[in-house]
């Protein structure tokens, strides 16, 4: 560590940290972060070290009690927050504020497990993945695996009215749908042809209250030997994110809604999955294992600027953004429990934060 340059000696303490932290020696490696932040006021080296030793931004739980809470997302007015939950031994969809207070109870479906609920034209209306209940246990899934049977189809639910349509059967395989952001069309997952590939379902002109199987569309985007999964829409409705199992590693690509023009997103060692896209179009969210535990990154849309925001014991996972940006939503387990988070992009930690967490 006698290193010639200030700079040298700083990235070497770091590293230090790191090793330390790989090995579970918090109290050597906090230490060694107490040096370096003692020894620069420089926000690069500072971000890097909130990075080793907790979330990037204000972060707080939003739900609570023994049972797993996952597949968060926003309303389009960003004012609720929809969610499905094993509360009832069966996983129902839920609404709260951004307090974690409970509104409504969207979905009854005893004999089913409902996960992954996106909103559609207007707050009134819930799309989501329904699949029949094989157990009393919760299965969040980081990666759905196109060589596992899959029986899961989608309904529609009116959020005041309960009620609610068949859109694809089980048999259909379909799951994570994403709605585009003129609400127009949806994109999820689906094996019906044999291993996972994106499929896209229109819903242009069509009257949701009357809404049946025969009345809508649909078409396979992606023909792949490997798994495509996980699939979310640039802003521009043009464009779509996904994972895709390709090189024996799941990886992040981009492809047009016509199929065309597919493309790896920066390339890189690690898996990554959950991906989505901020509202401006400008940042990406995506989950990786490359430190040891699940976490979240950020990364441009142009490729630069990576960088972790949580960092937690547990797994933080299936990150969505706020419809002003200014927030993310996440699922982690770091109280035992898979709980719902949310963290302010316009809270960062503080220099003072920063002390007190190496205390």
């Amino acid at each position: 560590l006698y290193a010639a340059q200030p700079e040298e000696r700083i990235a070497a303490r770091l590293e230090l940290a790191r090793t330390y932290l790989r090995f579970g020696d918090r109290t050597s490696a906090f230490r060694v972060l107490k040096l370096v932040q003692r020894s620069t006021s420089d926000p690069e080296t500072l971000r890097k070290i909130i990075e080793l030793v907790g979330d990037s931004y204000q972060t707080k739980q939003l739900t609570t009690g023994d049972s797993d809470n996952y597949s968060p997302t926003f309303s389009p007015d960003g004012t609720q927050i929809a969610f499905a939950s094993f509360r009832t031994d069966n996983g129902e969809i839920y609404l709260m504020d951004l307090n974690g207070r409970i509104r409504r109870r969207v979905t009854f479906t005893t004999d089913f497990n409902d996960s992954s609920p996106t909103f559609l034209t207007t707050p009134n209306y819930l799309f989501y993945s329904s699949e029949p209940k094989s157990s009393r246990e919760v299965k969040v899934v980081i990666q759905s695996s196109g060589s596992t049977p899959i029986y899961a189809g989608f309904n529609l639910t009116h959020i005041h009215s309960k009620i609610t349509r068949a859109v694809l059967p089980v048999s259909f395989g379909a799951r994570v749908p994403r709605t585009s952001p003129a609400s127009d069309q949806v994109v999820y997952e689906s094996n019906a042809d044999g291993n996972l590939e994106l499929y896209l379902l229109d819903l242009e002109g069509v009257n949701l209250a009357q809404l049946t199987p025969e009345s809508i569309k649909h078409k396979r985007i992606t023909f792949n030997e490997t798994d495509d999964g996980s699939p979310t829409f640039f802003p521009d409705g043009k464009r779509i994110l996904f994972v895709s199992s390709r090189n024996e590693m799941n990886q992040l690509y981009t492809i047009d809604i016509d199929g065309q023009n597919e493309t790896h997103f920066n390339p890189n060692p690690y898996d990554c999955y959950n991906p989505t896209v901020s509202p401006d179009g400008k940042t990406i969210a995506y989950v990786s294992a490359r430190d040891g535990d699940w976490e979240i990154y950020l990364i441009d849309t142009d490729g630069r600027n990576e960088r972790r925001i949580t960092n937690d014991i547990g797994r933080s996972i299936q990150p969505a953004f706020s419809p002003d940006g200014r927030h993310l939503v996440f699922v982690s387990d770091r109280s035992d429990t898979f709980h719902i988070y949310l963290m302010a992009f316009d809270e960062p930690v503080t220099r003072e934060d920063l002390v007190q967490r190496l205390q």
